[in-house]
This record gives C-alpha cells, structure tokens and sequence, in this order.
C-alpha cells in the first residue's frame, strides 16, 4: 500500500502549473535511453552481433527503445533481447557485459515484482512506470557500489602495487603512448597507481552518502571519459555503460531529465534520435570497411571511440542541468521502499565479484586490470584469503607443448591453465591430429593426449555442461614463483 500512496501523493501535490514541467516517467525514459544507447555502443566495440540472429533482434529491440523509452513492454523486450544475445556470448563476455546482465536481469525482476504487487490496484500508466523506476534506482544504485568496491578489493594485491607488473602502470603506458600529452615518466608510476585506487574508492563511497553522491558522478563522469581515451576495445563500451547509469543517482521521478531538451518541439526529438541512428550505422558501415581494407582493430576501435563521444555528450548535456543546480547538495532519495525480494539483485552482485575467493571463477568477476591472482600457492592478495571450496583454482596445468595456436602461446608465455579450461578448449576443437603435451599438478609426470585415437571417455574430449561452460571463466596464471603479469 506504501508503494501506491508514496507516488500517488507525489502525483497530487503537483499543482496543474508543474503538470507540464515534468511526466512522472521521465526518468524511466531517461534511463530508457541511455542503456539504448549503452546497446549501440557495445554493438560498435563487439560486432559479433552482426552475424547471429539474436544479435540482429537486439538491433531491433534497441531502436524501439530508443524512440518508445517510456514503454514498459519495449523495455522488457529489450531486456529480454539483451539478456538473450548475452548469454549466447557467454562465457566470450568482458566483466563489464557480465555486470550489464545483472543489471538487466535486476530490471526485469523489477518490472515483473511491481507489476505483481500492484495487479489489482490499477494503478495509471504513469504512476506504474514511476513506481517501477523508483524501485529500479536502489537496487541499480547498490549494484554499481558493490562492483565499484570488488574493483577496488581485486587491486589490492602485492603486485598491482609493484610498479614493474601493476596494470595500472601498464596502461597509463599505452594510454600515453595513444595520447603524447600525457606524461609517461618513471616519477607518474606510484601516482598512477595510488591515484587509481584512490578514485576507484572514492566513487562507491561517494555514491553511498547522499550529500556527495552529484559531486560523485562528476568524478565519475571525468574519470571514465579519460579511462576510455585508452585503446584496449571494449573501454569506452564500459564508460558509456557507467553514463547511463549515473541516471539513478541524479533523479527521482519527480525530475525531468529531458528539461535541457523541452524547447524542442517533438519533431525534433524524432529527429535526433534518427541523427543518433544515422551517426551509429555509419560507425558500424566505417568499421565493417576498415576490416575490409585491412586496416585492423585500432582504426576500427578508433571509429567507435569518436561515435561513442557523441552519444558521451549527449548524455552529460542532459544531467548538466542538475549536476549545475545540486552541485554539493543531496541527490535525491528514493521516494518509496524497495521491495525486500529486489535485494536478491545485489546479493547476485556480491556472489559474482566474491567468486575468486571462494574458489570459483576469476573472469567476469569486476577482477579486470587488477593483477589479482588467487589460484594455487600463489595468492597476491594484501589480506583476503581464498576459501577452498573448490578445487578449480588448484588443478594446475601447465602446458608444454602442442599443435593448437591458443594452448602454443602458453608454451610461450609460460602461462598456467586451470584444468578446466584445458579442457574447456581441447573439448571444443574439431581437427583430429590435436594433441597437447602437458604437465597437472596432480600428477608431476608429463602427459601427451591425443585426440586421434582416444577413448571415447577421454576427459579432455567432453564438453562440460552448460552451468559451468558458461558461467565458470578462469584467465590464465602467471608463473606463482613470479609476480602476477596484467590481465584483462
């Protein structure tokens, strides 16, 4: 009964002269908008959508989002697509797609839990989409904390602070070398490393006190443009996934996002959003033509990286508004009490960036660019022990010789795999003359498989299931006598 009366007072405190400042459902359209466009840009840093049919109906969700964003059944369709399209990629996915999952699947939970608790009330169309926001900002508000802090956690190893290793080194390096300003001396190393945990800790614990949460995604706001002018594909996909976000922190559904906008009539609205379809196809039509010509992933990631901008400055023009008139004052709180079922989102949050200390993945678990190593003898962690609940992260193997392009690289670097991924690979391979020449923890002696000829029951011939295929992603180990190399 709280939910209904919570929005429905908010609805008749408006006085007729404040009806056509605002619609109730404008942050939801706002929020509507930016994980739209979030979608293209994902689609401009990962263009495996272009050749599946799942990818093609996300196109289609995404574009109907776009011009109907206040649509609760185009929303859940988007949602579903999403999810869908992404779990088809699974276990291929960046952290950053993974967290984007969970957000999504938190979203649909929502849409799905209010519509349930409010069935039989007939609540209005708006004050529904109202309430469904209202409910979708805490849950997405203690979402992006929780993955701001594991990112945090995961570098507190001993060697994200060792300057020779730290990733924080490593791509200040080639961010510098993409962008000359930026200095690269050995003097910006600890700076580098000790600015990068400090802002990284300063955004969750910003986003949890109300007073600083608008100075925070100012913060944020120039923090991750700057991460994303780094050239490893995927960054600046990430940034904008964070941009539109930050809508639930700055508004409540008594806000009109769109206020920057409100002197445009409708059809220019229409317009720039076919501007906005115009400049994401031409992205996609310059990309497809670098690879064409040969010109490779650089000029291609370059491509979206400036598409990206534009759709970057769109989304800061609409929160500059209240991010100039809150300045150091409180956001707004959520105007009603989160359903206690929607804290399960959240807690999947938290299980998903605690899995390498429970022995379980270390890959989509916000542990990217963290030097983070806990498999085996080795673990770098400054305090956080592993409980060993598992024993994924203790079947080493380490590889020694073969005839597959992928396991030759890790003769090379001397990487070690965990068995499961050793399998995962030799599992999936078609030629029949493969064989790998290995040595397991199990077993200190060197074993030669063979695919051709093996038995039927060979271990590293079956596929594992489903569940673990998809969710279980172990990256590969540097030596444990050594220290921790930069991992995505």
């Amino acid at each position: 009964m709280y939910l209904v009366t919570a929005v429905s007072e908010d609805t008749d405190n408006q006085s007729a002269t404040h009806s056509s400042a605002y619609s109730l459902d404008a942050s939801l359209g706002c929020i509507g908008i930016g994980i739209a466009t979030a979608s293209f840009i994902h689609m401009l840093s990962f263009p495996w959508w272009m050749s599946m049919i799942t990818g093609q109906l996300l196109l289609a969700a995404t574009l109907l989002l776009l011009f109907f964003p206040r649509s609760i059944l185009v929303l859940c369709l988007f949602l579903l697509s999403s999810l869908t399209f992404w779990f088809q990629r699974l276990h291929f996915v960046p952290n950053h797609i993974f967290f984007e999952m969970l957000i999504h699947a938190s979203m649909i939970g929502t849409v799905l839990a209010v519509t349930a608790c409010n069935w039989k009330k007939r609540l209005p169309s708006v004050e529904l989409r109202a309430a469904i926001y209202e409910q979708i900002r805490p849950v997405i508000m203690s979402s992006l904390i929780i993955m701001y802090l594991f990112t945090v956690l995961h570098k507190l190893n001993w060697d994200f602070l060792n300057p020779a290793v730290s990733c924080a080194v490593s791509m200040h390096k080639e961010l510098a070398a993409s962008v000359p300003i930026i200095p690269s001396s050995e003097w910006t190393q600890w700076p580098t490393i000790i600015g990068t945990l400090l802002i990284e800790l300063a955004i969750p614990i910003g986003l949890w006190w109300r007073t600083t949460r608008v100075a925070t995604v100012i913060l944020g706001l120039l923090f991750h443009w700057f991460l994303a002018l780094h050239p490893h594909g995927g960054i600046y996909s990430f940034s904008h996934l964070l941009y539109a976000l930050y809508a639930v922190v700055l508004f409540s559904s008594r806000d009109n996002p769109f206020k920057v906008w409100q002197r445009i009539p409708k059809v220019g609205v229409r317009a720039a959003k076919l501007a906005a379809v115009f400049f994401f196809g031409l992205a996609c039509l310059l990309q497809i033509r670098t690879y064409q010509t040969g010109g490779g992933f650089l000029i291609a990631n370059a491509i979206g990286f400036y598409a990206w901008l534009l759709f970057a400055l769109w989304l800061t023009a609409t929160y500059a508004p209240m991010l100039v008139k809150a300045g150091w004052r409180s956001a707004p709180e959520p105007m009603i009490r989160p359903l206690r079922i929607l804290w399960i989102f959240p807690a999947l949050v938290f299980f998903n960036g605690y899995c390498p200390y429970l022995s379980l993945k270390t890959t989509t678990a916000f542990s990217m660019f963290a030097n983070i190593r806990t498999e085996g003898t080795g673990n770098n962690h400054l305090f956080m022990p592993r409980l060993k609940l598992f024993e994924y992260q203790d079947d080493l193997v380490e590889i020694i010789g073969s005839n597959d392009r992928q396991l030759q690289q890790y003769v090379k670097t001397k990487d070690l795999l965990t068995w499961i991924e050793l399998r995962r690979i030799t599992s999936s391979r078609k030629r029949e003359n493969l064989f790998v020449k290995y040595k397991r923890s199990k077993n200190p002696e060197d074993i030669l498989f063979k695919k051709k000829g093996a038995p039927g029951d060979a271990e590293l011939l079956k596929p594992h299931p489903w569940y673990l295929s998809r969710f279980l992603v172990f990256r590969p180990i540097g030596r444990l006598n050594k220290p921790m190399p930069c991992r995505h």
